[in-house]
């Protein structure tokens, strides 16, 4: 259910102010069964104001957002000024992204009560966009005072007062974040971006200076900003500076190649805000930005869409609103959020991978490749598409398209460096699935060689030497290392306990196991070797219990074969079953 349900209506505000919602909840299990299948009220009962209501609550508890103010919409014929529906009405077009239908929402809900936080924040940013200053600072100032008023709508009136021109306002309202450990970056960078557009240059470069200082140089907007200023201040060199100590941080990330490269073409980089619409957007961006890995909530999406309402082509706002709904799998969302990033924009061939890579996990893998290969064709010697197919092939157990795809991509690299390690790792990886290992190894051993030893390969490596009984010492000590690396991966733990199973260490064996079903307990694979190692030292009703746990996990078909043989007839004839499998004997034939 969407967070402003929670966070803005109380249950008491709920039964006392509305009584299309009572009648409502008292219908919901009298109607709770007739959702259509795709969970919206689908016989007329979305018709009545009674069912719209209801249906809009489903809606928004989904995050179909534009379709919960329809919902609600139809709800306010019968009670054109009922409160919380007109509120849920609101915020559903909001975080929807319908600003057309919020707004006069907004307008509504402060005619009923003039306190209204979001609605007022939101008639302060119509002020803001159209110009209309005056009109900002009064829809703040009839707020009712609280936390998001105090943020929100201090930020709001600052830039509006640079709209106005008025130096002083703006920053004793930026001004207000001083002494605050967790505002310090913020007001640093805003100030800066306020002064650069009030055309104080040497104070907006100090309060940049300050901004990067703080921040380390790992802000992709600060950077960007900064490297802007010093560029037009004549100091290209330092703005050149800048963007590559980014780019040491973030390798190839593309809004700091893209302006290095602008640089050294002689192009001027432009400001990152010019005036106070665009002021008040980055302000909400960061917000957003700040919010964006708490997917329980809905604030990230909200104060995202609020940037892009303030500045429609700010593309990585649009870029991170896709991002959120990545997180939360919403991919339909996703896609479209990443269809408007502008194709000309350094995000361009970010948002096109990324977009296929949703298409994928909706099933669409078709139409998946066919984004990649048109991203391919645009960009003939790009190589993130390339890989983005090889992953989606390997993903789907299509090694040798997969293996295809990596060797394209390997082609494109050049000649290899350490950043390619995960080229010929990926490869190694789909080489070894079809059962071509020399070649399978020589890739590993060189991902291993330039990755520095990374723990992913070490175990991977490590781990198949395991199971071809090959190296069993060094490979011991290479999953030995990973899992100093990374003790709490549960497939690397996972592979420490079958080398010592392996080893005919199998005390040692379940120790490991069990600490790798912890760490990693959906993985039918780790639940079948703790299985495997129980057995061996003869706790058969535990071991026949992991097994079917297993296979209750949907396991690969031919693991799920092997592993009905063990709960039917024990290990030994598992690995009998498992030996005719791998020699392409009918299964049971190696033991009859």
């Amino acid at each position: 259910m969407m967070s402003f349900d929670a966070a803005r209506i109380g249950e008491a505000l709920f039964l006392r102010s509305s009584r299309l919602a009572v009648v409502a909840a008292l219908l919901a299990p009298l109607l709770g069964g007739c959702a259509g299948s795709n969970g919206i009220f689908s016989r007329g009962e979305a018709d009545t104001p009674y069912g719209a209501y209801l249906a809009g609550r489903h809606a928004a508890s989904v995050n179909d957002n534009l379709r919960a103010s329809d919902f609600y919409s139809k709800a306010l014929a019968d009670e054109p000024s009922d409160p919380v529906i007109l509120d849920r009405a609101f915020m559903s077009a909001l975080v929807g992204g319908d600003m057309d239908r919020a707004i006069p929402l907004a307008r509504r809900l402060v005619a009923l009560n003039s306190g209204e936080r979001m609605p007022r924040v939101t008639l302060a940013l119509v002020g803001v966009k159209s110009g209309d200053y005056a009109q900002a600072r009064e829809e703040i100032a009839a707020a009712a005072p609280g936390p998001f008023t105090a943020l929100v709508g201090t930020l709001t009136v600052a830039w509006a007062a640079v709209g106005e021109g008025d130096r002083e306002l703006a920053l004793e309202r930026i001004g207000t974040f001083d002494g605050r450990a967790a505002f310090a970056l913020f007001r640093s960078f805003h100030e800066g971006l306020m002064l650069e557009v009030l055309g104080d240059e040497a104070g907006a470069g100090e309060a940049y200076a300050e901004a990067m200082e703080t921040s380390g140089g790992g802000s992709i907007r600060i950077v960007e900003a900064y490297a802007s200023y010093l560029q037009r201040q004549g100091r290209a060199d330092e703005a050149r500076a800048v963007l590559e100590g980014f780019l040491e941080l973030s390798p190839d990330h593309p809004l700091a190649a893209d302006a290095l490269k602008r640089l050294a073409g002689g192009e001027v980089l432009p400001p990152l805000v010019n005036n106070a619409a665009e002021g008040t957007a980055e302000a909400l961006y960061g917000l957003g930005s700040a919010l964006a890995s708490d997917t329980s909530s809905n604030l990230a999406e909200l104060y995202l869409r609020l940037a892009l309402y303030m500045r429609p082509d700010f593309d990585i706002a649009q870029s991170l609103l896709a991002g959120t709904y990545e997180q939360q799998e919403r991919w339909a969302d996703a896609v479209a959020a990443y269809g408007k990033v502008g194709a000309g924009s350094p995000l361009a061939m970010n948002a096109r991978i990324q977009t296929a890579l949703a298409l994928n996990a909706m099933d669409r893998r078709a139409e998946a490749i066919r984004v990649l290969e048109n991203a391919a064709k645009k960009s003939p010697q790009a190589v993130e598409p390339v890989v983005a197919m090889g992953d989606i092939y390997r993903a789907a157990e299509e090694y040798a398209a997969a293996a295809a795809q990596y060797e394209r991509a390997i082609a494109l690299s050049g000649e290899p460096d350490s950043s390619d390690w995960t080229l010929y790792y990926a490869r190694g990886i789909s080489l070894e699935r079809l059962g071509q290992w020399d070649k399978a190894e020589a890739d590993l051993v060189l991902a291993l060689s330039m990755s520095n030893e990374h723990p992913l390969v070490l175990n991977y490596l490590g781990y198949s030497w395991v199971e071809q009984h090959r190296n069993l010492d060094e490979a011991l000590a290479m999953i030995e290392k990973a899992v100093e690396r990374r003790p709490n991966d549960g497939f690397i733990v996972d592979s420490l306990g079958w080398a010592r199973y392996r080893l005919g260490e199998y005390e040692l064996a379940v120790k490991y196991l069990e600490r790798a079903a912890e760490l990693q307990p959906g993985d039918p694979t780790i639940n079948e070797h703790l299985g495997d190692a129980l057995w061996k030292v003869g706790r058969k009703i535990e071991a026949r219990f992991q097994w079917s746990h297993a296979l209750s996990m949907e396991p690969e078909a031919r693991r799920e074969g092997i592993l009905r043989t063990k709960l039917d007839l024990g290990l030994e004839a598992g690995e009998r079953a498992e030996t005719d499998l791998k020699s392409g004997l009918p299964a049971g034939a190696a033991g009859s």
